[in-house]
């Protein structure tokens, strides 16, 4: 247990699913949480008195994972779903399907009844489902009495108990077996209907319908025809459900990869009629320079060489290289005997499914890295590494790292990465956007991203109160770095340097990290400090200048693309803020726009053509001006004519 006890300190502060497993790898109980790491962390807590159900079910937990979901909502439906599949022995009272609704056939009655049904299954009974919901279920067996009259009444037997029909027989929505005139065979023939459209034989039950329809017709029994005619046309509307309720919730698997300095994780949630009924990760160590797509595309021919079921859809996080894109198609739809298609959907539901799917492998690579810290303790080795490499006054627990994403005098961004104890600490991670005049350089940027920091700092350094009398509350900005590392060489540490004395911060230990030949620099030191290569401090620097670098990058894109977006359509006559906001739904992003020809444009019903036509020629000025100027030279030819 003690395993599971050491990822149980690292699980998200989230809403989510655990699962219990013990030593052999079998799942033993599943459950939800609003805090993941609340909920778990209280399964190994000692109790003086405890259930013995309890104390059996934690001498059994060898290892544990778990799923994040959006909410405590969709992580109770995720539970269900997981007690279902697996059937844990610590699920017991939670293995029937009460939660959720299925269309039951009675078979053990002589006149058997077609009912909605929840809770533990019957021996003498036939189930189809489950249902999205209930409504779903009457809805579909009022549909299907209206085809095949079968009886509505509660009893094991038919009719009521004053005696003689009900109204159900008078309006023809029952054969009326009470009455007698039926016998046990002929309403058994109408069962036999229900089922075998249930089953999935539409096809011949609606042949049979629309064949009596037509004798009826010949026959001149008009409204008998037109009764048969109605049944048929609420079996359509009942496969027209099914068929978009197939399209909205099919089967899908899910795969998203995060990678960090030296290890990937690929998560992959397996998703069946809608449900999520499963989730596993896979760790790898991939080679330098790989990106997403590359990982992605090696693990998805390793995982489905082996698989025996393999969906139509196959959504990612990632695009893959075009060559390996085609090619893993190809072999998937011959594998599966169908097409088989790799999406990276970018709107709708679908992305939001592949958006949870990442953030459930950020997570787990998170979790995978912290036990991997606390097995092998490199993290604290790492830690106690760089404060003597370096050679820091103190070991360096909370290092800030500063990181300036730029092209140019625009969008101009710094990050600030926290990291405790060599954990990333997220939610004191900030973004800053670059003020003041244009044509700022790097090292002035990082001064005034350091100045907007330490000021806050420097308020609170020594207890600043407030006009309460209040200390101030340590939020992120608060807190005093054992060291500040920037992303840069001796430019960018004069800049740190320069800013810690302004605000009096002069016992906070400071470096700066150049990429090129991974040098580190140091105040008052004329020669960088050069680490091993195979250092763990080393490493970890690398891995903390990383995420800065990233996380600079992806706010800086961010910036870049909405100012994109803004001056761009905005000068286009005729493109106002709805037309743009429909352009963009429609077609997703501005280089989609870019790629949609004269004719998809003119298409469009909120533009008219010469809007339409404006907004081709921004998109083609080169293609425009080739048009001007051969109309140019054609009119000086027709002149010297």
């Amino acid at each position: 247990m003690t395993e599971a006890r050491r990822k149980a300190e690292s699980l998200p502060d989230a809403p989510g699913v655990y699962i219990f497993k013990d030593d052999r790898g079998r799942v033993i109980y599943v459950g939800k949480a609003a805090s993941l790491r609340k909920r778990v962390a209280s399964y190994f807590h000692s109790r003086e008195e405890e259930n013995p159900r309890l104390a059996g079910l934690r001498s059994r937990i060898s290892d544990l994972d778990f799923i994040v979901t959006a909410n405590e909502a969709e992580a109770l439906l995720l539970e269900a779903n997981l007690i279902k599949r697996f059937h844990p022995d610590y699920n017991i009272d939670f293995r029937d399907d009460k939660s959720y609704p299925y269309m039951v056939i009675r078979t053990g009655d002589s006149y058997p009844r077609v009912m909605f049904a929840r809770g533990s299954r019957r021996p003498d009974a036939v189930y189809y489902g489950p249902f999205a919901h209930a409504g779903a279920v009457r809805e579909t067996i009022e549909t299907l009495r209206k085809v095949f009259p079968f009886r509505a009444c509660r009893g094991r037997e038919p009719g009521r108990p004053t005696g003689g029909p009900c109204l159900d027989y008078h309006i023809r929505l029952c054969c009326g077996p009470c009455t007698g005139k039926v016998s046990v065979e002929e309403y058994g023939r109408i069962i036999q209907g229900v089922r075998r459209f249930m089953e999935g034989d539409h096809l011949s039950v609606m042949e049979d319908l629309e064949r009596r329809m037509r004798e009826e017709a010949s026959r001149q029994e008009f409204e008998l025809a037109a009764r048969t005619r109605d049944r048929l046309l609420a079996l359509q509307r009942i496969l027209e459900r099914q068929q978009a309720h197939n399209r909205k919730e099919g089967d899908q698997d899910v795969f998203a990869v995060e990678c960090g300095d030296l290890d990937a994780c690929v998560t992959v949630f397996y998703v069946r009629g809608g449900k999520i009924l499963g989730k596993q990760d896979f760790f790898s160590t991939p080679p330098a320079g790989s990106g997403e797509g590359d990982i992605l595309a090696a693990f998805l021919a390793q995982f489905y060489a082996q698989a025996t079921h393999i969906p139509r859809e196959i959504l990612l996080s990632h695009d893959l290289p075009e060559a390996e894109r085609s090619l893993l198609e190809e072999w998937l739809s011959g594998k599966a005997g169908r097409k088989v298609r790799l999406l990276v959907p970018r709107r709708g539901e679908k992305r939001s499914l592949v958006e949870k799917v990442s953030r459930n492998a950020r997570m787990s690579l998170e979790v995978h890295l912290a036990k991997q810290a606390s097995d092998l303790g490199w993290i604290s080795r790492a830690v106690q590494g760089i404060a003597e490499g370096l050679g820091l006054s103190r070991l360096p627990y909370r290092i800030e790292c500063y990181d300036i994403s730029n092209l140019g005098p625009l969008d101009a961004v710094g990050s600030m990465v926290v990291f405790e104890g060599g954990i990333p600490l997220r939610r004191d991670f900030r973004r800053f956007r670059i003020r003041g005049e244009e044509g700022k350089g790097d090292v002035a940027m990082m001064e005034e991203v350091l100045d907007r920091r330490l000021s806050r700092l420097a308020s609170s350094a020594g207890g600043t109160e407030g006009e309460a009398g209040a200390r101030v509350r340590l939020d992120t900005f608060h807190k005093k770095p054992d060291l500040i590392l920037v992303d840069g060489g001796l430019p960018q540490l004069g800049a740190a340097v320069r800013s810690l004395a302004r605000h009096g911060l002069r016992d906070v230990e400071v470096a700066a990290m150049a990429k090129r030949l991974e040098e580190i620099h140091l105040p008052g030191r004329r020669e960088a400090v050069v680490l091993p290569r195979d250092s763990e401090a080393l490493h970890l620097l690398q891995r903390i200048r990383d995420e800065a670098h990233r996380y600079a990058l992806e706010y800086h894109r961010q910036q870049r693309e909405r100012r994109t977006r803004r001056s761009f359509l905005d000068e286009v006559p005729g493109i106002g803020p709805r037309r743009k906001q429909r352009l963009l739904r429609h077609f997703g992003s501005l280089a989609r726009i870019a790629e949609a020809t004269r004719e998809e444009l003119a298409s469009l019903s909120f533009l008219d053509r010469r809007t339409a036509e404006s907004l081709y020629r921004a998109l083609h000025p080169e293609e425009s001006m080739a048009q001007e100027l051969g109309s140019e030279e054609g009119q000086k030819a027709g002149r010297s004519m």
